[in-house]
């Protein structure tokens, strides 16, 4: 962004000044599922800097009293940024903060299945329900390259604080695309070139090695933590594929599975270390 003056700064007498409506008692917010409320809030110097950079229409920035504010450089004069002490900040958003920033941000509705963008790889999540692993395989997508996402309804919200935290604001440079019908959205996507890899520990499944890149775009397919991808999204598919891995570990106990964030990133690294 364009710096346009200097920043303006406004201290704030009381946490019930409207003004900070947007991050009253953020602990007692309930999370949310995909894209169900109009603004998200971040928190932390780094990522309020890649939310100010991002194409995310700002609303509002809270900065700590005594912290350095020159890191808001590129927010210019767009708005003022409103400064509580550290006590204020924790009454304001119900917990002891020590993070010292905080900035939220009007969303923008996710695109449909016709606006996919044939990328090399990209990456689907269906029934994702756990914050810090969908965050984890967003900022892992994001150090591969890629730039596009696809989630079902049934995931957790990838703008929720947590989310956004552990993905290090990597959420904020995704293309985020709405699987309103997982199975349904597969096969239009077939039927337009794409071949869609599900992830799952089925008997059938290819390992990931055996699978040749082609100019064909990818979508790895993600599912849930326990229960891991519908059946009729499995069938849905181009093809169903899976990690290799040891029958046994050296204290003789069998491991069969990885977390989901662990798997996506092998997955991932293997699609795109091939294009």
């Amino acid at each position: 962004m364009t710096d346009r003056g200097p920043l303006e700064c406004v201290t704030i007498d009381s946490i019930d000044d409207p003004r900070l409506a947007d991050f009253r008692n953020l602990r007692r917010r309930p999370t949310g599922r995909v894209f169900d409320s109009s603004h998200f809030v971040v928190e932390g110097q780094l990522i309020t800097q890649r939310l100010i950079a991002s194409d995310y229409p700002l609303r509002s920035v809270v900065v700590e009293d005594g912290r350095d504010l020159s890191v808001l450089g590129g927010l210019g004069g767009r708005m003022p940024v409103y400064v509580l002490s550290r006590d204020q900040m924790r009454q304001l958003s119900g917990f002891d903060f020590h993070r010292g920033f905080l900035a939220s941000a009007d969303r923008q509705p996710p695109g449909a299945i016709s606006d996919f963008h044939d990328d090399p790889v990209s990456l689907a999540l269906v029934q994702t329900t756990d914050m810090e692993n969908l965050g984890s395989m967003v900022r892992t997508a994001a150090a591969l390259g890629i730039r596009q996402v696809l989630i079902d309804p049934r995931s957790v919200d990838p703008f929720s604080r947590r989310a956004m935290r552990v993905s290090m604001g990597a959420v904020l440079g995704m293309r985020w695309l709405a699987m309103n019908q997982p199975a349904d959205d597969l096969r239009t996507l077939a039927s337009r070139g794409v071949v869609s890899l599900a992830s799952t520990l089925a008997s059938d499944a290819v390992s990931i090695d055996q699978v040749a890149r082609n100019a064909d775009p990818m979508v790895l397919v993600m599912g849930n933590e326990a229960q891991g991808l519908p059946t009729e999204v499995q069938q849905a598919a181009t093809r169903r594929v899976t990690i290799p891995m040891a029958t046994a570990s050296g204290c003789g106990q069998l491991v069969d599975s990885l977390n989901v964030s662990v798997a996506a990133a092998i997955l991932l690294y293997e699609l795109t270390r091939q294009v």
